[in-house]
């Protein structure tokens, strides 16, 4: 087995030298800067249809080359849906109470047509709750999967440490940077405009599809972030993030699994990583 894996890492190895000048990938090589050993980088979409994602042999073996784990967060921690439950309760407020009477009553109804489950189920939570309901609805398929759950159950499989960049509490306060009335307002228009989220989302699927961080990220900055702040879901956490990845990768090598629009632009992951003087390598997977 040994053997095998071996063979294909030295494969893997020397197929890169081939392919760096192909700039369109979600797959990159970090290497240089005092490191030991390189690290990697993968851009994730948080939801899509299995048939739309499949981890080559390339892939994984980027990720059995590598010591550890990061994902945004910590997957494998046992109390992180405890802590998010607790975060994202509004003890003091109801979400019927951000509306008026007859806007809940509408919003409710179509809410209900989309998910089978009323709004009045979530209305001790903040709107993240009833929004990411809405979000799996918009997946055009009954078969889907979270491509940074499976490369940690990959990972994890391989007996790799399972780590995140920031904690539960941390990625929650991005989103509630932006007010509660105003993502109630983001919730109201993708309930009912929920034909055009559902096509956005086929359309950033399909954008995915094209292997293309700088592409998607120039979507992600015309269609904007579903009402919430761009600056504090993407910049301010790349911003925070890239100082981490130093640390971690001078002690161990990594593989990092982020949202793929994270990677892009000029404040993004890879523009970060190389005015660090870091060599930002794209692979073919």
């Amino acid at each position: 087995m040994r053997v095998i894996l071996f063979s294909i890492l030295f494969l893997f190895s020397t197929s890169i030298q081939a392919q760096k000048a192909n700039k369109q990938s979600l797959l990159w090589k970090i290497s240089g800067n005092s490191l030991k050993e390189p690290s990697y980088i993968f851009g994730t979409f948080h939801l899509m249809c299995k048939d739309q994602f499949t981890i080559s042999d390339t892939l994984k073996a980027t990720i059995l080359n590598t010591t550890q784990f990061y994902g945004e967060l910590d997957m494998d921690d046992p109390t992180m849906q405890q802590q998010m439950m607790q975060l994202i309760a509004m003890p003091n407020r109801t979400l019927e109470s951000y509306m008026t009477a007859e806007k809940f009553r509408v919003c409710d109804s179509v809410y209900k047509t989309i998910t089978g489950m009323s709004l009045k189920s979530f209305n001790q939570f903040k709107p993240f709750m009833s929004l990411s309901f809405l979000t799996i609805k918009t997946v055009p398929c009954s078969n889907f999967v979270q491509p940074e759950t499976e490369l940690m159950n990959l990972a994890k499989a391989n007996k790799k440490e399972i780590l995140g960049l920031e904690t539960v509490a941390e990625q929650l306060n991005a989103i509630d940077m932006e007010p509660i009335d105003s993502q109630v307002v983001a919730l109201q228009k993708m309930v009912l405009h929920f034909d055009s989220t559902k096509a956005t989302m086929k359309e950033m699927m399909d954008m995915y599809q094209k292997k293309d961080p700088e592409i998607l990220f120039q979507y992600i900055q015309k269609k904007g972030t579903n009402g919430l702040s761009e600056k504090a879901l993407l910049v301010d956490r790349n911003i925070k993030w890239v100082p981490k990845m130093k640390s971690i990768m001078q002690e161990k090598s990594s593989f990092f699994a982020v949202g793929a629009g994270h990677l892009g632009g000029k404040t993004g992951v890879l523009a970060l990583l190389r005015k660090l003087g870091y060599r930002v390598e794209p692979i073919q997977y």
